[in-house]
């Protein structure tokens, strides 16, 4: 059964949303992401990265309470920041108030937050399982990378039902850095290559495997290089046929990381396999009005157990039409479509939606998109993240929206 756990909840321009601040089902707990944003409306900390973040730890740990739980259950982090400037000091106050964690970390620079006074904002996730979580590749820096603050850390983070993994990169897993540091095709090749064969080696010494992947969300920091990192991921997974989301971010940790790959790995309940329905190849699809040449095999909709997770869901039908150019909610309105869809095939529905993630490629969309996705989310009430974004698998996407579901027992 879905237990809610939901607190007074504010999106920019959208007063009394229907979100959740935490939502616990069984180990799991699905959080929104949390920023500076106070329930009165304003800002927490305006110009001061430190106060930010830990309005940002506050939040979560009122809401992991609430859940049974505590900061110590953060198991991922997913760290936006709108400049890179900020860095030292939002992972400074991170590593004093999750000590000995160990959570497994992906940074980004973005394009922006909710609101312009925003510097930080943090998608986490969390459990709280029945054994105490398994490490991969455990790490601890005085300084990391010389950025100027401690960091502790793993590559892989597992639980009862779940490998956590770090966002990947084309840095060797010794630390050393990143090999491939131009800015080039081939550099970008070659950092996927390196990044895949690192998560294939991690994955490995966790017990878990490649195949296990449900999800990627493939950050590029320009989408120029698409076309040499997708073919690489294809390479790499054959035809495990995940689903897969495509952002343009401004930035990484260094400038010399061209991309970085988050996945979501469930193991599998019993010898079943995932469900993977409505495969494709990606040189088949349309992203916008064009195709484009990726060579990669991935799906709309992974079963794994009870939990649905869909490819990120943008203006482009399931009819490989796109509707809705130049506007941003009518690609909402099509994306959500898509999703009920998308669920129903999978044996779920609208309420059984537990996480959504909206990304804008401006701020002037957000309230729009926002508004859009929760309207047709009706009383589902998930956890809810929303974030701006330099951009999408092609110009004329505005919006994409990534939806996990949780499908009700008592059915």
């Amino acid at each position: 059964m879905h237990r809610y756990l939901s607190s007074p909840a504010r999106l920019p321009g959208i007063a009394d949303a229907p979100i959740s601040s935490a939502i616990r089902i069984g180990e799991r707990v699905f959080l929104s992401g949390a920023n500076a944003l106070q329930k009165d409306g304003s800002i927490a900390g305006l110009g001061d990265p430190t106060a930010q973040t830990n309005a940002v730890l506050d939040r979560f740990a009122e809401a992991l309470s609430a859940a049974g739980g505590s900061l110590a259950s953060l198991t991922k982090l997913t760290t936006c920041v709108v400049d890179r400037g900020y860095r030292s000091e939002v992972y400074a106050v991170i590593a004093r108030r999750l000590p000995n964690v160990r959570a497994v970390s992906t940074g980004l620079v973005v394009a922006g937050l909710p609101l312009p006074e925003m510097i930080v904002q943090i998608d986490a996730e969390a459990a709280i399982p029945t054994a105490a979580p398994r490490h991969t590749r455990p790490y601890t820096f005085d300084n990391w990378h010389g950025q100027g603050f401690p960091w502790q850390g793993s590559m892989v983070l597992a639980t009862d039902n779940e490998f956590f993994v770090r966002g990947q990169t084309g840095a060797s897993l010794d630390h050393t850095g990143v090999n491939a540091k131009g800015r080039g095709h081939a550099d970008a090749e070659a950092q996927a290559d390196l990044a895949m064969t690192n998560l294939a080696t991690i994955l490995s010494e966790a017990g878990a495997a490649l195949e296990g992947i449900c999800k990627i969300t493939v950050f590029i920091g320009d989408r120029a290089y698409r076309p040499a990192v997708y073919p690489m991921i294809g390479k790499h997974l054959g035809n495990v046929r995940p689903v897969s989301t495509g952002i343009i971010t401004t930035g990484f940790a260094r400038p010399d990381i061209l991309f970085e790959l988050d996945v979501v790995v469930m193991r599998k309940q019993g010898d079943a396999p995932h469900r993977r329905l409505r495969s494709y190849h990606s040189s088949a699809a349309r992203y916008g009005l064009e195709g484009q040449q990726l060579d990669c095999e991935f799906c709309m909709a992974v079963v794994a157990g009870d939990r649905v997770i869909l490819r990120g869901q943008t203006g482009v039908g399931l009819d490989e039409k796109f509707y809705g150019a130049g506007d941003a909610k009518a690609q909402a309105e099509q994306a959500m479509r898509n999703v009920e869809t998308l669920l129903e095939e999978a044996g779920a529905r609208m309420a059984d939606v537990v996480k959504a993630t909206v990304y804008v490629t401006d701020r002037a969309f957000l309230a729009d998109v926002n508004k859009a996705v929760l309207r047709r989310l009706g009383n589902a009430s998930p956890a809810f993240t929303s974030v701006i974004v330099k951009g999408l698998a092609s110009p004329e996407l505005l919006m994409e929206v990534d939806i996990v579901a949780i499908k009700d027992s008592r059915r």
